[in-house]
Formats: C-alpha cells, structure tokens, sequence
C-alpha cells in the first residue's frame, strides 16, 4: 500500500529544514530525498484539498473510472469542473493520467497511484 504523506509546517520550519539539507549536501554527505506534500497550515490543505476533490480521488481509487467523462458521470459534475479538480489532484501526485492499453481514442484514464493519505503536523 502506498501511503501520500501530507505535512504541515511553517514557512519558518520548512525553510530552516531546507538549508540544513543543503548544506549536507554540500558536505557530500548521503542524504534522503524529503518526501510527501509541505502546507504552511490546515487552511493551506482544506483549499488544495478540498471535499470535493478528495470524493473524485477516492472515485479513482475505488470505482477506477475509464476516463474523466465516466468520472465526471459518476460523480454527476460538470466535465470542465472535474477536469480541473483532477489536474490539481495530478500535482500534487494523488492521481496521474495515462493512455489506456487499448486506447482507440485520446481520452485519458485517470489512476490512483496512492492508497491513502497521512496528515503530519510539524
């Protein structure tokens, strides 16, 4: 199962994290690459991930749709509105789009590449 890991900190944390990281670096010290989503606060979260785009991220996962029309179909929302909340879904690196197998047309399939969410505060 992989698990999304979404933080939040501070600007003044994060920032501070950073520099210590890039002065191992520098060092020529092995570090780990720092995973997972960084929010200054709930706020920052609530806004990016909103109810509805979680509801359409479990869709995904669950229902697995065969392209953003049956998705929006299933969710009974306008196609423009489901197109744009899954494109934010796609940065954030809850879903990615892909061509399907036996694709004999351009539409793309929405995919869940996380089973679930881990909310951290810092």
């Amino acid at each position: 199962m992989k698990t999304k890991r979404i933080v939040i900190k501070s600007r003044e944390e994060f920032d501070t994290e950073s520099l210590q990281f890039a002065r191992r670096l520098d060092r020529g010290e092995k570090v780990k690459p720092v995973k997972g989503e960084y929010f200054e606060s709930l706020d920052a979260v609530r806004n990016f991930l909103t109810e509805k785009r979680l509801e359409l991220w479990r869709m995904i996962r669950d229902q697995e749709p065969k392209s953003l029309t049956d998705l929006a179909k299933m969710a009974r929302r306008d196609y423009k509105d489901v197109h744009q909340d899954v494109s934010i879904l796609v940065e954030v690196g809850l879903v990615d789009l892909r061509k399907p197998k036996d694709a004999k047309t351009r539409a793309l399939k929405p995919v869940s590449i996380v089973d679930a969410l881990e909310f951290r505060v810092a």
